[in-house]
């Protein structure tokens, strides 16, 4: 549908303008299809959506936006830590999606707050309503999500700008001997597996930058409670040198950074199907050993919101079997 306008107001960005003249559609659709060349602004095709329109510009918009959802809100529980200022945030259970991949029509997490929350489906992107960052569908802890247009463009340029700050929990093979580091190696896609991303033999290599603190040291000639006396430690059977508790801080938001850094070092996550081997296994724990616990954001009136989120249960019985101390504090 093309839709015709002429500006009214003296001076205003033209994404806003056709955003507060077609609510029903989210204003990053409107961005898109700004810099896909299908908005005229006298005639001039304008592929910016920070340009400026001023009263008496015309304007055309060529608009193929499609108002049926192709995602059916769900009555999805959520565990909402915080709710103000035009902010979400969600302490997101392991084994939920964050939005719907292709061919996938399950439970997500969008779908569960298109039922919960008014108008959000036009915030945000189509599919993703009011999502700026993610989760892997295993890792539990805390994710933002914005209820407003003008929160989302705010989260967008605050991680764009490295203003957010996020801490997890992880749990990996082996002995980290350092006891704080960086790790500053590129992550780019894979050449050799399409599921996977990696710091060798990749695609589109990204800066990125992952810094840890190691918390306590597991396993290894520690005893496994395993309540079976006098049974072989799970690591020893497997000729695994214990384990490193660790606080990680992501200084960029690489897809699977965190797994794919340890990874490359050689300890991989606990449970990591995907980046793991027979040795990271652990028993009782079906998915990787990631948990997003902290998360620290400046709201644009320089209000600093903080939230944490305390150790998912499966992963807490699993330091309680190798004798952990700091799962207290956790």
């Amino acid at each position: 549908m093309t839709y015709e306008f002429k500006v009214e107001e003296l001076k205003i960005r033209l994404d806003k303008y056709l955003a507060e003249q077609l609510k029903d559609v989210s204003r990053s659709h409107i961005q898109k299809d700004i810099e896909a060349g299908q908005v005229l602004v006298n005639g001039k095709k304008i592929t910016e959506s920070k340009f400026v329109v001023r009263k008496g510009n015309k304007i055309n918009y060529n608009n193929n936006y499609n108002n049926n959802q192709t995602i059916k809100p769900t009555n999805t529980p959520l565990k909402v830590l915080y709710d103000n200022h035009g902010l979400l945030i969600i302490d997101k259970p392991a084994g939920l999606t964050v939005h719907p991949g292709a061919g996938f029509k399950g439970e997500t997490l969008a779908s569960a707050l298109l039922y919960q929350f008014k108008d959000i489906n036009l915030v945000g992107e189509e599919n993703r309503p009011g999502i700026v960052h993610r989760l892997d569908k295993d890792t539990s802890g805390i994710i933002l999500v914005a209820k407003t247009p003008e929160m989302y463009e705010h989260l967008k340029n605050a991680f764009a700008d490295r203003l957010i700050k996020k801490e997890y929990i992880a749990l990996v093979l082996g002995r980290v001997e350092k006891p704080h580091g960086f790790i500053d190696t590129p992550i780019g896609r894979s050449k050799t597996d399409f599921r996977k991303y990696s710091t060798k033999n990749m695609v589109e290599a990204k800066p990125s930058l992952t810094e840890y603190k190691v918390l306590e040291y597991l396993g290894g000639n520690n005893n496994y409670n395993d309540n079976n006396k006098g049974a072989e430690s799970p690591e020893r059977s497997r000729g695994v040198d214990g384990y490193t508790l660790l606080l990680v801080k992501l200084h960029t938001g690489r897809t699977h950074q965190i797994r794919v850094h340890f990874s490359s070092l050689g300890h991989p996550l606990i449970g990591d199907k995907l980046y793991g081997s027979k040795k990271s296994h652990l028993d009782g724990l079906g998915r990787q050993f990631l948990h997003a616990k902290r998360i620290e954001v400046q709201l644009s009136n320089k209000t600093l919101i903080e939230a944490e989120s305390d150790l998912a249960g499966d992963l807490k019985k699993v330091l309680e079997k190798l004798g952990s101390k700091a799962v207290k504090t956790l």
